[in-house]
């Protein structure tokens, strides 16, 4: 007797309201880049209750026919320099820039893709990117909580990591193979006869100094500068993870594997991983730059463990620092050199806004300091953490510079600074991640190495106190799920209590007032 099938679920029409368009548009960032239309984004931000309608009738008419308007499809092309020479081409990075009025129908679509994907779990665990309750920061916390358990469980421990890198990863998809998959994962019907419409007949040109060049075909790849093109880069990568036996961490195109090497047949499996990732390249019209994948040998142990590993013949180098989504990560699991180069770029930051933001107000020159300097210290946390004294102070030093730079040669006392300290707002950002994560809002089992502790008189019962996971080295007792746990049964009960909306205000009150 045969078993009766399980359906796939199946996306086989786009839909679409007026109500949704004009929630689009009002929720616009109105300094958004304008498009070769020339529509700027306050234009659609400001007039949206007006222009929603008509808008709709367009985009329905594009959803039901399968068809985009032309102008939808063009792409204007701004090389911005990269370090290194710019007489050469390879140190320019190509953005591009589309139809403002069209990403509103993009973002539409996305929302609706992006929602069937998660609704019927068919992205794997592995990819990070462009998710919901997603980002870097996870991607980083799950990484460095294995690399760390590995290293603290063991003496001497050694975790391989390659960090790939495929060349022009979202240039090269095939729209075809992409099309075929995304029918593989359910999408049909006229939905997937706009994504194929959305796909071909685009163009670009590129715009410099004033200049356009003429305007060509774009035969392949996900469109970079899009909404909807991360998804469907996504979606293409979306098998990848099943030919990987050891551990696979995404966001995007960014792509490393990891394994721990207790004996020759752990070597043997990462490098059959890559194997078997150079042929999922060549079946699916990619391919890795060998050149550019690099291996770092995670480890305290005194003796390197260093055996060859290569990528279609060719040997990858070992490298002590590597940066991952804009962390440097050491092979030790210090934050030294991170926060040599963070602090670096800081002061950087911070001296070009001294330079130019002079006679400007004390406002101005906090939302300076918010915008453009702050980020570059503490971006990441809290999958890192300076975890030493010397590199804290190095971070308050800067910090203590743009003090001066914001009330001039006298600082105020801490209350009247309107910024939290250091020390602050790194716990600060410990305990709204954690909280996020307890709510669900961030996709990360913040809890799934702590556990609730003893209960001693005259503790709450409502908020029983938590336990630290166990650490044998210092490294672990500076990863997140250790240190944040005493920072979390510190805090009072309404804190705890309080709707994720409300934390982030009482929080700052709190660690303020505790610092």
């Amino acid at each position: 007797m045969r078993r009766a099938q399980t359906l796939r679920p199946k996306l086989t029409q786009w839909t679409i309201t007026e109500g949704e368009v004009e929630a689009l548009m009002k929720t616009m960032d109105s300094k958004s880049a304008t498009g070769p239309d020339k529509i700027p984004a306050i234009l659609l931000k400001n007039c949206a209750a007006s222009l929603s309608k008509s808008l709709t009738h367009i985009f329905q008419l594009s959803l039901r026919a399968s068809d985009l308007p032309v102008d939808f499809k063009c792409a204007a092309v701004t090389p911005i320099p990269k370090d290194g020479d710019r007489t050469k081409f390879r140190n320019w990075r190509p953005i591009s820039v589309t139809s403002l009025v069209g990403k509103v129908l993009e973002k539409h679509v996305r929302n609706q893709l992006a929602a069937f994907f998660e609704t019927n779990k068919i992205l794997p665990d592995s990819q990070h990117g462009f998710r919901s309750a997603r980002s870097c920061t996870t991607m980083l916390m799950r990484t460095l909580d294995d690399w760390t358990a590995a290293l603290d469980s063991q003496s001497g421990a050694h975790v391989h990591t390659v960090f790939l890198d495929w060349a022009k990863a979202f240039d090269k998809v095939p729209h075809q193979r992409l099309l075929t998959k995304l029918q593989q994962y359910g999408v049909d019907g006229a939905a997937l006869k706009w994504v194929k419409n959305f796909l071909v007949g685009r163009s670009q040109f590129v715009r410099f100094n004033g200049a356009c060049s003429e305007s060509c075909e774009v035969p392949s790849g996900v469109i970079q500068g899009s909404v909807l093109g991360p998804l469907l880069f996504n979606a293409f990568v979306l098998d990848l993870p099943s030919v990987v036996k050891t551990n696979l961490v995404q966001y995007a195109d960014e792509c490393t594997i990891y394994n721990q090497i207790r004996s020759e047949e752990d070597v043997e499996a990462l490098q059959e991983d890559l194997a078997h990732i150079d042929v999922w390249c060549a079946n699916n019209g990619m391919q890795l730059n060998a050149k550019k994948c690099v291996v770092m040998d995670v480890t305290r142990a005194r003796q390197p463990c260093m055996p060859r590993y290569t990528v279609g013949g060719t040997a990858l180098q070992y490298v002590a620092t590597q940066r991952l989504l804009g962390v440097h990560l050491s092979r030790d699991l210090r934050w030294n050199h991170h926060v040599d180069v963070q602090r670096r770029k800081a002061a950087q930051t911070l001296g070009f806004a001294a330079r130019n933001l002079r006679g400007c107000t004390q406002r101005v020159k906090r939302i300076a300091y918010l915008s453009l300097v702050k980020p570059k210290l503490f971006y990441g946390t809290p999958a890192w953490h300076p975890s030493t004294k010397t590199n804290t102070e190095k971070m308050i030093k800067v910090q203590n510079r743009a003090l001066h730079f914001i009330h001039g040669r006298r600082i105020p006392p801490p209350s009247q600074q309107n910024l939290l300290s250091v020390p602050a707002q790194l716990v600060y950002n410990d305990l709204l991640y954690f909280k996020k994560c307890l709510a669900g809002v961030t996709d990360y089992d913040a809890m799934a190495r702590i556990t609730p502790g003893r209960v001693h008189r005259g503790d709450n019962l409502l908020h029983p106190r938590l336990q630290q996971p166990s650490a044998r080295t210092d490294l672990g007792k500076n990863i997140f799920d250790y240190h944040v746990v005493k920072e979390w049964n510190d805090i009072p009960p309404a804190l705890k209590d309080c709707s994720v909306a409300q934390f982030p205000s009482l929080c700052k009150a709190y660690v303020t007032a505790r610092f």
